[in-house]
């Protein structure tokens, strides 16, 4: 997941789990051991030289390394974050400190304005690999989150023929081997620059024929978000044969994802109108997909939940979640979970209190057990409402997961 000011994604927490310890450790080693690592292992960071571009560039070619670049902005949150939580890893810094000279500047003040211009940098932050000549030979947008991300992307900048503009390169020249391909498109990605166009490019080099071998899938797969394009509609029409190589579950989430995202995209263009956007779905229901009606119940559902119109959201869900999703454990709480929140009639809570309790069935969770608990306190039945959250604050500590939430609603609940 990359971080960028351009397109802020939200981020999710990930659980982690302690390795089982066969012998457990006293605790006051452990505590001793604790206090070294967290005060003395993470203490170093990327350097940065201040120097004027016209030097770091002398710098370069004298000490034959590239240069590493950070452009930033004074306002980027995700800048700053990467500045505060990756450039202090002692891995980070000690192989960006010795391998490259490394330099940042703001690039809407001073010499940065220029070097925006110059390398075309259009969103923050932008990660440059520059030579002593001035030429960008590998570039990365956003905020990698995984040490091995740095790491990667430095060696990538090293090794000859792998930075992203020896890749534009060998692309205008006409290669279009597929791996290649798959490795060029993940190069712009990275770079956050439009695939769409060279996409199309490989494709319509391919026959149709080939569009179902290994990596032609992957990269369909990958970065296929057209629904008007050739392989798209191929697919589609082919479905069944598609799914007896890369099985039917996968197929299916690639074709929904793309029809959801083109329905999606169009609610939120400032050209919405209704009609159109009936022509759109009623395009999804004729090309044959099976799951053409659940696709555009959820664009719908969509729709209603970005203008605000409630009343039609909560009708919409009461009378199609159930077909849909009633087997979704995860999208049975969320749902729930919705209605806790914006719902007030006692039918409509009641309706949430089935889906919270079908999730439980399916799957109990501290997060389910909760919103199961929410809508009994607001139903007014207290002692339910104690009891699955004292469930969910169990499971939670199970789940390894903070339980502070969940026993502030157990006091509110219990008051």
């Amino acid at each position: 997941m990359v971080l960028t000011s351009h397109n802020l994604y939200q981020l999710q927490r990930y659980k982690s789990k302690s390795p089982y310890m066969k012998n457990k450790l006293p605790f006051l080693t452990v505590l001793m051991m604790f206090t070294y690592l967290t005060g003395f292992s993470q203490n170093r960071s990327i350097t940065f030289i201040d120097k004027p571009w016209s030097e770091l560039l002398e710098q370069s070619k004298v000490q034959n390394k590239l240069i590493f670049l950070d452009a930033y902005t004074s306002w980027c949150g995700p800048c700053k974050w990467m500045a505060a939580n990756m450039f202090t890893k002692d891995s980070i810094a000690d192989y960006y400190n010795s391998t490259f000279i490394c330099a940042h500047f703001d690039m809407e003040k001073g010499e940065g304005l220029q070097l925006a211009q110059f390398y075309q940098v259009k969103a923050y932050p932008t990660l440059l690999f520059i030579n002593g000549a001035g030429e960008m030979v590998h570039k990365r947008v956003g905020v990698p989150q995984k040490t091995e991300d740095y790491l990667e992307m430095g060696k990538t900048a090293l090794t000859p023929g792998e930075g992203f503009s020896a890749y534009v390169k060998k692309f205008q020249e006409g290669n279009r081997d597929p791996q290649f391909i798959m490795n060029y498109l993940d190069r712009l990605q990275g770079a956050y620059m439009p695939i769409n166009e060279p996409l199309q490019q490989y494709f319509a080099s391919q026959k149709e024929s080939d569009l179902s071998n290994q990596v032609n899938w992957e990269i369909f797969y990958r970065y296929e978000t057209d629904m008007d394009a050739k392989e798209f509609v191929y697919v589609v029409q082919h479905q069944g044969e598609f799914e007896k190589l890369y099985t039917k579950k996968t197929v299916n989430i690639k074709i929904t994802n793309v029809f959801l995202q083109s329905l999606t995209s169009y609610t939120k263009s400032r050209s919405f109108t209704e009609e159109n956007y009936a022509k759109l779905k009623q395009k999804i229901r004729d090309s044959g997909f099976s799951e053409a009606d659940k696709v555009i119940f959820s664009s719908d559902l969509n729709l209603y939940q970005v203008k605000s119109d409630m009343p039609k959201f909560i009708d919409l869900a009461c009378s199609g979640f159930d077909k849909y999703y009633g087997s979704d454990y995860l999208m049975l709480n969320r749902m729930a979970y919705s209605f806790f929140q914006i719902a007030t009639e006692k039918k409509h809570l009641e309706k949430a209190v089935e889906w919270a309790k079908k999730s439980i069935e399916l799957r109990s969770t501290a997060e389910n057990n909760d919103t199961y608990a929410n809508l009994k306190f607001k139903l007014g039945e207290k002692s339910e409402a104690v009891k699955y959250e004292q469930a969910a604050i169990e499971l939670a500590k199970k789940e390894r997961l903070s339980p502070k939430q969940y026993e502030d609603n157990l006091k509110k609940f219990q008051e």
